[in-house]
């Protein structure tokens, strides 16, 4: 036999290769973690937002039509609606109409004080509406609180002229 046998490459990885590849995921991992933080947190901001959109809306449908609309709040959601002879009449469910009642996040609680008085919310809205968008431009003086995931609590409040306006937790204590 031949004693000087040629060397066959060795099959397999260098450790140097093995740890490139382990640097080049962590860096993966981390852009992923940066690209998208807690999506619970998103969920509960998206919740406010649409919140105060939806408030928006109705004030500013109100002023734009000369038709007062009320605001039916619930702790699952909002009802909107215009009053005929004294009454409230809520708006339809239907896709076509922004203003339709409309289910919040699961994970968001809501809380209602109006002109400084908390009120107790049933899982549904009322028959009556507890807020008033006015088609002079004016807004039953509310604070509405949402308890966001992760127990955060953003707090809305509407102003008799008819403004919006977040109140951070900080600015309360």
């Amino acid at each position: 036999m031949n004693k000087h046998r040629a060397r066959l490459p060795a099959s397999g990885f260098t450790l140097i290769e093995l740890l490139v590849v382990v640097v080049i995921l962590a860096a993966l991992i981390g852009a992923v973690t940066l690209a998208f933080p807690d999506l619970g947190a998103r969920r509960g901001d998206n919740a406010a937002a649409r919140t105060e959109a939806l408030l928006r809306l109705a004030c500013e449908r109100a002023l734009a039509s000369g038709r007062d609309v009320g605001i039916a709040v619930s702790r699952t959601g909002f009802a909107f609606g215009h009053f005929h002879a004294g009454r409230f009449q809520p708006v339809a469910d239907s896709p076509a109409e922004a203003l339709r009642p409309r289910r919040i996040d699961a994970a968001v609680t809501l809380a209602l004080r109006v002109d400084g008085h908390a009120l107790t919310l049933a899982d549904e809205p009322p028959a009556a509406p507890q807020l008033a968008c006015l088609a002079s431009g004016e807004l039953t003086p509310f604070e509405l609180a949402l308890t966001l995931p992760g127990g955060a609590t953003r707090r809305l409040r509407g102003l008799p002229s008819g403004a919006l306006a977040w109140e951070d937790d900080d600015a309360r204590r």
